[in-house]
């Protein structure tokens, strides 16, 4: 059963480097594989593909914020 955890982005961006690492290619190639259905559902490339898709989302908030502290 999975359990929630508090992720800094940072801490984000590192566990991508680290699927990065374990399959040899960027998260972006694997994540256009993965879309394309060459690569299957096995469960840690479905985590791979949520934490790709969480790190998008939260990239654009992540950038509001810090222009926002530049600006104060």
């Amino acid at each position: 059963m999975l359990t929630s955890q508090r992720v800094t982005f940072d801490g984000l961006s590192e566990r991508l480097r680290t699927y990065e690492r374990k399959y040899g290619y960027s998260t972006i190639e694997f994540f256009r594989r993965y879309q394309d259905g060459e690569l299957g559902d096995d469960d840690d490339l479905m985590m791979w593909a949520g934490l790709y898709h969480l790190y998008l989302t939260s990239l654009p908030v992540r950038q509001f914020m810090q222009s926002e502290l530049m600006a104060a």
